[in-house]
């Protein structure tokens, strides 16, 4: 597993075993994602003190051995995901979606606008689904591509689609409901599949006028698609998150507030058996407290593995 420390300080990104055991320090990053293989890293840091927020993304063995700076770039910089092979990374950069394949490296650019999110197919196929809206318009769409951005389709056309999440059975996503008075919609949970039929609703919680909804947490799928791993968020600044678990294995969803506390729980990863939830305890308004703990899928005592420690990824 990986996780960041110091976020209020300098940040570095660590890995350890996925009961947190055997910590290493890798180097200086904000984010970072851990690949579906174990062997490397990928880390983002980001200069501080500078206009535009320069970003700089490295590879770091998980043996040892020296880092490989990948790109460095003027914009922010966001991780999304490594491939399911571990042989590409996809990220964005300002309004970019980007791909790069790791034994090169070579950049390819997938897509251009605003990005909401993105996800690799499972498997070998190497496609990607993205959320974008065009430049100066708010109308946002899923599409599909393969990583090298050719063969693109757009697979929604309501303009409310958002941050898709591929899994096994389907693409899972939130889905915009505008509320009158309310600068925000409130997000719902659907699914669609890859042709672009059969898009449906899983999700209808009550959601107040003061929060967003749920959102599809990036490895929040199990292997076989039916456990799901999703966060109750709040709008920009209001420091709220909450990890739900959606179960999908039965003709209709069941949703349920993972700790069952509502205090605080950032919904980080799920193991690929769906057993095992990797979540950040505690919310952004006080950085230096949060600890990472794993949870089991149905709920119950959460067992601390980082006492602090923050935004963990794994391939458990």
């Amino acid at each position: 597993m990986t996780y960041i420390t110091g976020l209020t300080a300098t940040p570095y990104v660590w890995v350890a075993l996925s009961d947190g055991s055997s910590p290493v320090r890798l180097g200086p990053a904000s984010s970072a994602l851990i690949s579906p293989d174990g062997a490397q890293v990928a880390a983002v840091s980001i200069d501080k003190g500078l206009a535009g927020k320069p970003s700089t993304l490295t590879l770091y063995p998980t043996t040892g051995g020296l880092p490989t700076q990948v790109t460095k770039n003027a914009q922010f910089m966001q991780l999304l995901g490594w491939s399911p092979d571990s042989k590409l990374i996809l990220f964005t950069v300002g309004a970019q979606l980007d791909v790069v394949d790791v034994s090169n490296p070579q950049m390819r650019m997938i897509a251009t606008g605003s990005i909401y999110g993105a996800s690799f197919a499972p498997g070998r196929s190497e496609q990607i689904v993205y959320a974008r809206s065009a430049p100066n318009k708010t109308a946002v769409n899923l599409y599909i591509a393969d990583a090298t951005g050719s063969a693109t389709r757009e697979i929604t056309h309501n303009g409310l689609s958002e941050l898709p999440l591929w899994g096994a059975n389907g693409i899972v996503y939130s889905h915009e409901t505008p509320r009158p008075k309310n600068p925000y919609p409130a997000l719902q949970l659907w699914m669609i599949k890859a042709n672009g039929s059969n898009a449906h609703q899983l999700t209808g919680l009550a959601v107040p006028s003061n929060l967003l909804g749920l959102t599809p947490v990036p490895g929040g799928f199990s292997a076989n698609g039916k456990h799901l791993l999703a966060n109750y968020v709040g709008p920009p600044g209001s420091n709220h998150t909450e990890a739900f678990t959606v179960d999908l294995s039965g003709r209709k969803p069941v949703i349920h507030d993972l700790t069952g506390q509502s205090d605080g729980t950032i919904g980080n990863a799920m193991s690929a058996d769906g057993r095992t939830i990797l979540v950040t305890k505690g919310t952004t308004d006080n950085l230096s407290a949060l600890s990472i703990e794993t949870v089991p899928w149905g709920g119950g005592k959460p067992t601390t593995v980082i006492s602090q420690g923050a935004y963990a990824s794994w391939n458990y």
